[in-house]
């Protein structure tokens, strides 16, 4: 296979072997991964570092909150600002912790990834595969420039600026980069099926459905088995805490437009708008994270398709009759392929419901501030 045909796949893995996770020997000739011990010690070593990292973080933020309070924000804004930064602390580490007590698990599937990018790595459209690669490291400039202006803006005091960039840098960074690998998986699943589908399809116009379509749907019932088992086990628990940080960070910009800028903090013409600016792309990048995580449903209509399909094969009275009713029974009852552990599916009906709650979400905070007004005014009293 063409070194072309693993390039999206290269250049991922070695971002995150850099970042300390996946750290494994891989050969993409033979699409074979392998774990040896230096590899080991080097992602036990990097875990051990973020975890001590994000814990130090975590209680300098406890201990002194002063040191990370917004001068032109209210109460509410602050103590809000305390628990995302703590909670973007926290989710990091889990991310760490589980990449590397499923390191192995991530081996198999990450083996079984590259013998199916064969096939898509052949297909229309795989060069696409590395735009959202791309586009987040794109989203991550974007995210530090913006956030470096913004706590400067708000008045945070200087030394803790860094402290502010490093944590959200650094988790933005692991964050996406998991999503991006997850998209790619995805894309490589959806190109596998499709090719599949092709050949059932092929089988059933030639009736030669004997040997060669039972190959091929076996062939197709693994990579299903994929899909519902490996690739929700292994990052069914990292979209957890990546979904639920995203929740609450999202509403920090529009809250703070609201909450501040909005009320005049920003009297001058040309720091409003930089300032109305600079809020408003505040959660852009990590929303768009969200989207490319859930905003594909693909795989499942590639399913639903071949559903489709089988409905059409007549029965023989054989044991392949009994794999086509069990595939047919799973897609009646619409079990979502993609999901974040069997709490809520990995789709686009999943993304509505999360927009809906981020609003909910600002709309608490909005009555929070309100009442911390009321409060300060009765005080005055």
């Amino acid at each position: 296979m063409s070194r072309n045909a693993f390039e999206e796949f290269r250049i991922q893995l070695r971002t995150l072997r850099w970042l300390g996770v996946l750290r494994f020997t891989i050969d993409f000739e033979k699409c074979s991964v392998r774990e040896n011990a230096f590899e080991e010690q080097s992602a036990w070593l990097y875990t051990v570092v973020v975890v001590c990292l994000s814990c130090s973080v975590i209680f300098y933020s406890s201990y002194y909150p002063q040191h990370f309070a917004m001068g032109k924000h209210n109460s509410t804004g602050n103590c809000y600002a305390l628990i995302n930064f703590r909670c973007c602390s926290m989710a990091t580490l889990l991310i760490y912790i589980q990449l590397y007590v499923r390191r192995y698990r991530f081996a198999s599937l990450l083996e079984s990834m590259l013998g199916f990018n064969q096939i898509s790595g052949s297909r229309p459209g795989a060069g696409k595969a590395g735009l959202p690669y791309a586009l987040h490291l794109s989203l991550f400039a974007l995210c530090m420039m913006n956030y470096a202006h913004g706590y400067w803006a708000a008045g945070v005091r200087w030394t803790t600026i860094p402290v502010y960039l490093f944590q959200y840098g650094f988790s933005y960074l692991i964050l996406g980069q998991v999503i991006v690998l997850f998209v790619g998986f995805q894309r490589v699943l959806l190109s596998t099926l499709k090719h599949y589908n092709q050949l059932i399809v092929n089988n059933l116009k030639s009736c030669k459905k004997s040997r060669g379509f039972y190959k091929n749907f076996r062939n197709y019932n693994e990579v299903i088995r994929l899909c519902y088992v490996e690739i929700n086990y292994c990052f069914g628990l990292l979209l957890l805490p990546i979904t639920g940080l995203i929740l609450l960070i999202t509403p920090s910009g529009p809250f703070y437009l609201i909450s501040t800028i909005f009320e005049g903090r920003f009297r001058q013409n040309w720091r409003f708008a930089f300032m109305s600016l600079t809020a408003a792309f505040w959660s852009l990048p990590w929303v768009i994270l969200l989207v490319l995580a859930m905003g594909i449903n693909d795989v499942q209509k590639e399913a639903n398709k071949t559903a489709k399909i089988l409905a059409k094969v007549p029965r023989t009275g054989t044991g392949l009759d009994r794999m086509i009713e069990k595939f047919l029974l799973k897609n009646l009852r619409q079990q979502p392929i993609l999901t974040a552990y069997g709490f809520f599916a990995l789709d686009k009906s999943t993304l509505f419901k999360l927009f809906t709650a981020i609003f909910t979400y600002m709309v608490i905070l909005v009555q929070f501030k309100e009442m911390e007004n009321s409060t300060k005014t009765v005080n005055k009293f």
